[in-house]
């Protein structure tokens, strides 16, 4: 859809309403988690976390492989999406009931579309539930349906599953409950993405909801997807992008559950020979992605990958607010589109919003590890440029400055030019 048709279309209009309701709470909320803590330590110490653990990703990862297998965790390397898919299709039964939770990562790879026709995969994340069941997209990494109004979802769930529900957020997370909560007890399949991995053999993973500490324990076997780029040092250092992430995430001073994941469950009960699959996961398998990660650190761009999702950044970008999840492809904002250059290719960046960002730098500001967002993408621009990929705009005002010495075009003079141009 044309960006012009786009601005004026239903849904980003319903989408506008829906959206500031839920940033004047998510700013109230911030504001009051940042009195509690000293934000700028906290920023400090993450930015140094995040570019000590980039700068020493490949031997932060041989190592977390290393000390995650030695813990029971199978270990599978995917350098790009369709390895990725392949690894995961190998270790998922065909018609196995999946029970999964919210995760970027595996959105990124596609995962979801192979999967289906082939197995029940059945939503465990209310917010992504809700934006299934109403066959939207998500437009945000932590609160993905925050643009579909209640009036909706009680329609949806009245439609597909006849049940009629009163209007308050407190029955339909009630409904939601009850009926994920079967799925989950008949699942041999949890399927979830991972915050942090720390190279001494842990994942991570936050919540809120209590949904993923189920599906990584009640089904038999859980499968992990992450990116390379979780990676971090230590389990200390994941502690404390824990709480950054919960603070500039939602608006609170921690998560409900913290998952902490080191192998397999286990007993050492029986004259203390380690037996593995106790109540717990018999078996975790863990697909570290790459998908165009490396090749960001190879052309200087490893800043990109500082980001922890915590999409603080959205709620202040003046273009994700007019057109949301057309900012980006699976991750939004100027990141999101940072990461589709390399995730992707120049091209889709191009295509999915490089030339949207007005370089004003809110999201900078608001980034908890102040990523430079505005030069990645000044950057990225020039990448675009070399490669010959370029609004025609763009090229309408180097040819004018070649011709003219300005980017107007031809200028008479006490006459105002047809077009102007913004630099």
């Amino acid at each position: 859809m044309e960006l012009s048709k786009l601005l004026v279309s239903e849904r980003i209009k319903t989408t506008r309403i829906s959206f500031e309701e839920a940033f004047s709470t998510y700013v109230a909320n911030r504001q009051q988690a940042l009195e509690k803590v000293d934000a700028e330590n906290l920023k400090r110490k993450a930015r140094e976390i995040k570019e000590r653990s980039i700068a020493k990703l490949e031997s932060l990862k041989k190592k977390a492989i290393e000390n995650l297998k030695e813990n029971g965790i199978k270990v599978f390397e995917a350098k790009n999406a369709e390895e990725a898919r392949n690894i995961a299709l190998e270790l998922i039964p065909e018609e196995e009931l999946v029970v999964k939770s919210k995760s970027n990562t595996i959105n990124e790879i596609g995962l979801l579309e192979v999967l289906e026709g082939r197995n029940e995969v059945i939503e465990t994340d209310c917010g992504d539930f809700i934006v299934n069941l109403c066959e939207e997209q998500s437009t945000h990494p932590v609160t993905p349906a925050l643009h579909i109004p209640m009036e909706k979802i009680l329609k949806k769930i009245e439609e597909k599953f006849k049940v009629k529900l009163g209007k308050s957020p407190e029955k339909i997370i009630e409904w939601v409950r009850s009926y994920v909560r079967e799925k989950i007890n008949n699942a041999k399949i949890g399927l979830t993405g991972a915050n942090f991995i720390s190279s001494d053999g842990c994942v991570i993973i936050l919540e809120n909801e209590g949904n993923i500490s189920l599906i990584s324990r009640i089904p038999e076997k859980h499968v992990i997807i992450a990116g390379i780029d979780k990676i971090v040092e230590s389990l200390e250092d994941a502690m404390l992008l824990c709480k950054i992430a919960a603070v500039w995430g939602t608006g609170t001073t921690l998560p409900t559950y913290i998952n902490i994941i080191s192998s397999p469950s286990k007993t050492a009960d029986i004259q203390k020979k380690i037996v593995y699959g106790a109540q717990g996961a018999k078996e975790v398998d863990l697909i570290l992605v790459d998908n165009g990660r490396s090749k960001a650190i190879e052309q200087g761009l490893g800043e990109i990958l500082y980001c922890i999702n915590c999409g603080s950044c959205l709620y202040f970008c003046p273009v994700y607010r007019q057109v949301f999840d057309n900012y980006g492809l699976h991750y939004f904002g100027g990141i999101g589109v940072s990461k589709l250059a390399f995730i992707n290719d120049l091209k889709q960046a191009f295509d999915r919003g490089l030339y949207y960002c007005t370089i004003c730098q809110a999201c900078k500001v608001n980034c908890p590890i102040g990523i430079d967002v505005p030069e990645i993408m000044k950057k990225l621009r020039e990448f675009s440029v070399n490669s010959k990929i370029e609004t025609e705009t763009n090229k309408k005002m180097i040819e004018n400055v070649r011709a003219y010495g300005n980017p107007f075009g031809k200028v008479e003079e006490g006459k105002v030019p047809k077009e102007l141009y913004c630099c």
